[in-house]
């Protein structure tokens, strides 16, 4: 199906769908009307599962994008529907092979029903009650918590001398991808959330979502950005069969337990390559991701051998996750300054070209850093400006004098006119320890 013809039958999706809304506002359950049109849509989404398994649905920056496809200037019963959807606290739709009739009606009634009301009880709560089970409403948060929880089932099984099972990492990724594609900004917020307990099922989500963010923006490939994902997603299986005393160690490893440590990446290789449906791409990452650009690391690289550029995509993750993050033996980074380390690492521990896109998606002032503005505020960066670094969108949290906002608003500073009433500027970074906050509290909170 080409694209133009993909596009045309999603529309017709759409338009389909409000059709049928309108038919339940209007008739009973078994008027003729109805049915026909119920059964129509339910014949068109059929046509689009003969060659896939699910459709995603989801509102990017006012637009709406239907498997991939953005929605601009549409006629009105698509932004109809649209608004229908985010009204009722909707972000994304994903609808699923063996989608039936009756599931299709109960999604449309839900878009009937007060918005407010809607919001309150959770749409996919309400689909829950009616056993809808084809049609599933996801957001950021969701996703993440998805993928910690599939990372903590990958792991347990390692440890427990099993060979894992990759459906479901494969799936976790899927979802990591779509969220990469379509909201980045929000998946890139909850790698903010760091839990101690629970380090290597976070680090390894987040390095997921990270190295997605850098191939989506080296423009790699819809297959390759999978096949990364899921390598980054079991970097560190290995780390499951490295003693606990070394691994959760609070000091300097002595030199035989470091040697034991580098032992890892190549623990984590033998067990991915055992996985059922695993690529010998995704192998090869894990085995390479502590290979440094200057061809150091471990393991040794033999003569001759050249590191992938997938493999360098992972180690620019690891190394900023691992860097913003609490661990035994190190206290975390801020944001801010974990770019500056990592642009001293930059030609000897990760690859420059890597390093400088990577910024572009970061920015100077990552998702998350607290800064100072020229007014005495301080703000929270919420998303990053790649066309003007210094002037990201934030979220005011802090008036002057340093009392809390009962309520946080949002700027975009590259948008707001210089001598306006909202025009700030960032002067400096703040450690969120003077003003006893969380970051990704004031992040995550809102998504």
């Amino acid at each position: 199906m080409t694209d133009q013809a993909l596009k045309q039958k999603l529309s017709q999706i759409l338009v389909g769908m409000i059709g049928a809304a309108k038919n339940l506002g209007l008739y009973p359950a078994n008027h003729p009307a109805l049915l026909r049109s119920l059964s129509q849509l339910a014949s068109l989404f059929e046509e689009l599962f003969a060659t896939r398994t699910k459709l995603v649905m989801t509102i990017v920056d006012e637009v709406l994008v239907f498997e991939g496809v953005p929605f601009y200037h549409t006629q009105m019963s698509i932004r109809e529907i649209q608004k229908q959807i985010e009204d009722r606290g909707i972000n994304t739709v994903e609808f699923k092979d063996g989608l039936s009739q009756d599931e299709i009606a109960q999604f449309l009634e839900i878009l009937l029903e007060d918005p407010e009301a809607v919001r309150k009880q959770g749409a996919e709560e309400l689909l829950k009650q009616r056993g809808v089970e084809h049609i599933l409403l996801k957001d950021a948060r969701e996703v993440y918590l998805k993928a910690v929880d599939t990372v903590s089932d990958v792991l347990q099984e390692a440890r427990l001398g099993r060979i894992p099972h990759a459906k479901k990492a494969r799936e976790a990724v899927a979802d990591l991808t779509q969220f990469v594609l379509t909201d980045r900004p929000a998946l890139l917020a909850l790698t903010l959330i760091k839990n101690y307990d629970n380090y290597l099922f976070n680090h390894s989500v987040n390095v997921s979502v990270l190295s997605l963010a850098l191939a989506e923006a080296l423009n790699v490939s819809k297959d390759d950005l999978n096949d990364i994902g899921l390598a980054a997603l079991l970097h560190d299986v290995g780390k499951t069969v490295t003693p606990r005393e070394i691994t959760l160690k609070p000091h300097i490893l002595t030199n035989e337990e470091w040697e034991i440590m580098q032992e890892h990446p190549v623990r984590s290789a033998e067990i991915v390559r055992k996985m059922e449906g695993v690529t010998d791409l995704i192998v090869r990452i894990v085995y390479e991701h502590h290979i440094k650009f200057d061809r150091t690391g471990y393991p040794r690289l033999e003569e001759g051998r050249h590191v992938h550029p997938y493999s360098k995509i992972v180690t620019v993750a690891d190394c900023y996750d691992a860097l913003t993050t609490l661990r035994p033996y190190q206290k975390p980074f801020h944001p801010r300054e974990a770019m500056r380390i990592l642009e001293s690492l930059s030609g000897k521990v990760i690859d420059p070209k890597y390093f400088q896109e990577f910024i572009k998606i970061l920015g100077i002032y990552p998702v998350g850093t607290l800064v100072r503005l020229h007014t005495n505020e301080v703000a929270v960066v919420v998303e990053t400006n790649t066309n003007n670094p210094l002037k990201p969108r934030i979220r005011v949290v802090f008036d002057p004098e340093g009392t809390r906002l009962p309520k946080a608003f949002d700027l975009d500073l590259a948008s707001v006119l210089e001598g306006s009433e909202d025009h700030r500027n960032i002067v400096s970074t703040v450690d969120p320890l003077l003003y006893n906050v969380e970051p990704s509290t004031l992040l995550i909170s809102s998504l």
